[in-house]
């Protein structure tokens, strides 16, 4: 049986030592934090089961802290430890979700008899969902052996998603080890049924929603509804993130939550200009050329035509607004302060498309900064961070403001991203691209086990530079390295989350309707 983490936090924990070796003594491990700051940073960093919280800290005390775990992880049992009886702060306390609490002085069976209460109740609660996840997987297996079609595939991966989060709240490594590898096999069979069918999807009705429909079949009805409509692009989240935000959306909208596809490659020059554009990157190019050149080969210019896109696309359907739509990018604070300064303004605008860039900036950070890699070392920590940066941020506060207003709001994404565990080895010529989940150039090949080789690269809809140029695309949770660097970057990445190849997590997308609550008072 794993050994119980703690965490104790007491501005005085030096004058804790005697309680702490006693816990120790009896196999629980215990980290301390002399404040709320660094106990917050260490339960983002860590994974723990427990945490013992003094009320009377200095700086941010104790019901403070509180709040904040309960944001990160609204299932980590707390027990206050407190001088005050007072009534009124016990039920402040409570109606944040304490476990428990103790009056001080405190003894060491006091503590103990605590922490065996909690865990006692949560070995029935462990040993109910191992038996559901048992369940969850043979049936899963029936599923998969039955030939999913892609609207199976979304409902198989929406389900991975739910048990990510209840998985997260149980920190059980046995469960967490079964459930990677449940969904390494899904990907598997995913990448597999994705490389057979998506040509064929390209040519056909017979598909489902993908990144270039997205104007067309949710943006157009919900404009022809005549309220303010918020277009809002979170960059780079997965389903599971989106999860781990829902509760909070859910508070300010009513929620219809869809999926749909990811064009390929999952990367934003080209999923997220064919969502604005309603094209796939062929047509692009062939239309919109001079945008389609820029995009492909200037790195700062990248998907800097998506307003022009998106007018052009909302044209071509019949729908010429006027006032034109809005269009905001958000990289910054200061573009987040400025979507909060004109949100009031915006109250008689028919289309208003927001786009926050934080996620994906969060994951190419994240492979070169060694503070955001143990910050977030894997997905459980990157669904908390995803749920700790909202709760913080001008995209939440907007989104408020939105709901003050009778408006609808779509909230979706371009592409997710996977986190990337094993290096395959792919040759190319010299000015082959550099990312890792795919590869576009000249004489590329590639184990076919690990990655689609794109022999004809029209027929997924990909425009080249030239006849000989291919496409490669990394399959389950592989990255692509190159022979003459293969350690070095294997070094570099493993471990890191990637986007632009082929999984469940890039390419099955979220994409929840919100409609204003106070249109129904």
């Amino acid at each position: 049986m794993n050994k119980v983490r703690i965490l104790w936090v007491d501005d005085e924990i030096e004058h804790l030592k005697p309680f702490i070796m006693f816990l120790q003594e009896r196999e629980y491990i215990v980290t301390t934090a002399t404040n709320g700051t660094d106990a917050i940073d260490l339960i983002l960093a860590e994974s723990f089961d427990l945490v013992l919280l003094d009320e009377m800290m200095p700086g941010v005390d104790g019901l403070t802290t509180l709040k904040e775990i309960k944001l990160i992880n609204s299932s980590l049992p707390v027990i206050m430890i407190t001088k005050s009886e007072e009534e009124g702060l016990m039920e402040q306390a409570i109606a944040s979700q304490i476990a428990d609490y103790i009056i001080k002085p405190i003894n060491p069976n006091q503590i103990l008899m605590a922490i065996k209460k909690i865990f006692q109740a949560d070995e029935i609660r462990h040993n109910q969902i191992g038996q559901e996840y048992s369940k969850f997987a043979a049936e899963l297996n029936q599923r998969l052996f039955s030939k999913p079609n892609w609207d199976n595939w979304s409902e198989i991966y929406r389900d991975i998603c739910k048990w990510d989060l209840v998985i997260d709240e149980l920190n059980d490594s046995t469960l967490d080890q079964m459930h990677f590898l449940e969904k390494r096999n899904c990907n598997s069979q995913f990448c597999n049924y994705v490389e057979d069918q998506y040509p064929r999807w390209l040519m056909t009705d017979e598909r489902p929603a993908m990144s270039f429909d997205l104007v067309s079949e949710y943006v157009i009805p919900l404009l022809k509804e005549k309220k303010p409509l918020y277009f809002v692009i979170l960059d780079c989240l997965r389903l599971d993130q989106y999860f781990a935000i829902e509760p909070f959306i859910s508070e300010l909208f009513d929620i219809d939550l869809n999926l749909y596809y990811s064009i390929l490659p999952t990367a934003t020059p080209y999923s997220r200009n064919s969502l604005f554009s309603g094209l796939l990157p062929i047509d692009i190019a062939s239309e919109f050329p001079s945008y389609w050149v820029e995009a492909a080969e200037m790195e700062n210019s990248r998907n800097r035509n998506e307003h022009q896109l998106l007018d052009a696309h909302l044209s071509d359907l019949g729908h010429n607004l006027d006032p034109s739509s809005k269009y905001v990018k958000i990289f910054n604070i200061e573009e987040g302060g400025f979507v909060l300064r004109k949100i009031d303004s915006w109250n008689k605008e028919k289309l208003v498309v927001l786009v926050y860039n934080f996620l994906d900036l969060l994951t190419h950070h994240r492979s070169r900064n060694q503070i955001l890699q143990e910050t977030i070392p894997n997905e459980q920590a990157l669904r908390a961070f995803t749920r700790h940066w909202f709760l913080h941020s001008s995209l939440y506060e907007a989104l408020k403001l939105i709901s003050q207003q009778d408006a609808n709001v779509i909230i979706s994404t371009d592409h997710g991203s996977i986190k990337v565990n094993r290096a395959t080895q792919v040759v190319g010529d010299k000015d082959a691209t550099y990312t890792l989940r795919y590869k576009q150039g000249k004489n590329l090949s590639c184990n076919e086990r690990h990655a689609v080789y794109v022999k004809n690269p029209n027929l997924f809809g990909l425009p080249v530079k030239n006849i000989v140029d291919n496409f490669i695309f990394a399959k389950d949770d592989y990255y692509c390295v190159y022979p003459n660097a293969f350690h070095q970057y294997q070094k570099q990445y493993n471990g890191t989350f990637q986007h632009g190849g082929i999984s469940m997590e890039e390419m099955i997308l979220p994409l929840a309707v919100g409609r204003s609550k106070k249109s129904k008072k």
